[in-house]
């Protein structure tokens, strides 16, 4: 086959493997693969892998003929490991270069006659068995392929840099797949979701874009007039119930987290050494043993199905809570526990980290053994 014919198919190949497999093409992993698939013509002094390392290609023709050795698989096997070292500044070179050189191969096989891929065995190998079905270099039918291959890429590029699955999903506008999107990428960025659902209580309609806090039973956390709401098809774990959905992604982020050991200290003691100015989320699980489950609530669990904070059996469950999900709680003393502080950046902002807090005095007296006193 010709030049343009092996870089055609190389990069479709490329860009089929990161809209499959969702990694995230670059310039340099393609320009590695299209060389690469150059290589085994180096076999071949009018080539132009032949032409430019003639020192080379001149005496692997007279030796082994074109299309034997260094279209083989002892060939490919050479080249990976040659290409070896690329793995450990990023894989996905070291899969263009081994891509790139096995795409060479498999396109001669549509040859006439087709490659020695077990050389040093003169067994030929051909695709397809019958002869009139394939291509002869330059032929009608290599431009008939090149020009489907080149259709063929150009549509790969905006479907590689998306994935299949994502592709799929600004299609369809399917929630599980925007979920499963948003948990292979959260941290690195601000997510929004744009939702069509309804209401799990209520049975009301609700559309428009919310920010995405995180993932709860399944589903997802988004912050809906400044409240958090859980979306997912669970009418016993979620708010919202799904009908459309579609991932949006915002500026980059950088989530700094810290671990703080509540034992002996109140909630509100925590609040004031957090900025309030700036987003976090509190995650955790903190004793309070005074007996007062039902009193402490706030929130109907069984109503309101998913709360940032609730409180049952002396445990207090923090799942992305903030101070004004905290109020109940604020002035009560963990016997133990640790809740994890997360602070979510924007691009330039500088790093946060907890203040010296003020702790007010707090009765440490049980309430049970008051009557005693």
């Amino acid at each position: 086959m010709t030049l343009g014919t092996h870089v055609a198919f190389a990069s479709v190949l490329y860009l089929g493997g990161a809209t499959l497999f969702g990694y995230k093409p670059d310039w340099i992993s393609w320009v590695l693969a299209a060389v690469a698939s150059l290589l085994p013509d180096i076999d071949l002094p009018p080539a132009r892998m032949g032409r430019l390392f003639w020192f080379i290609s001149v005496p692997l023709e007279r030796r082994f003929g074109h299309r034997t050795l260094t279209h083989s698989a002892v060939s490919l096997l050479a080249v990976a490991a040659l290409a070896a070292p690329l793995w450990l500044i990023n894989p996905l070179y070291f899969g263009g270069v081994v891509g790139g050189y096995w795409s060479h191969l498999w396109l001669d096989m549509l040859n006439i006659r087709g490659i020695d891929l077990f050389w040093p065995s003169t067994l030929r190998v051909v695709t397809p068995g019958n002869r009139n079905w394939r291509l002869e270099v330059g032929s009608k039918g290599e431009m008939l392929l090149l020009s489907g291959l080149l259709v063929a890429a150009t549509a790969l590029v905006p479907l590689s840099q998306i994935g299949f699955r994502d592709g799929l999903q600004r299609l369809l506008r399917n929630f599980d797949i925007a979920r499963e999107q948003y948990q292979r990428v959260a941290g690195t960025h601000w997510y929004a979701l744009e939702l069509t659902a309804t209401e799990n209580l209520t049975l009301q309609p609700v559309t428009g874009q919310f920010p995405i806090v995180g993932v709860w039973q399944n589903g997802l956390i988004v912050e809906r007039d400044g409240e958090l709401r859980a979306v997912g098809v669970s009418q016993t774990r979620h708010n919202l119930y799904p009908l459309k959905a579609r991932l949006i992604e915002g500026e980059p982020l950088r989530v700094v987290a810290e671990r703080v050991n509540m034992a002996g200290h109140t909630l509100r003691w925590l609040v004031s050494r957090i900025d309030q100015s700036r987003p976090y989320f509190l995650l955790g699980e903190v004793e309070i043993a005074d007996g007062r489950g039902p009193a402490l609530t706030g929130r109907l669990d069984s109503v309101e199905t998913y709360n940032p904070a609730s409180y049952r059996g002396g445990i207090l469950r923090l799942h992305y809570a903030r101070a004004q999900e905290l109020g109940p709680w604020l002035d009560r003393i963990a016997v133990r526990g640790e809740v994890v502080v997360q602070f979510w950046l924007k691009p330039g902002e500088t790093a946060v980290t907890l203040g010296a807090g003020d702790e007010k005095e707090v009765e440490k007296i049980p309430e049970q053994l008051k009557r005693f006193l």
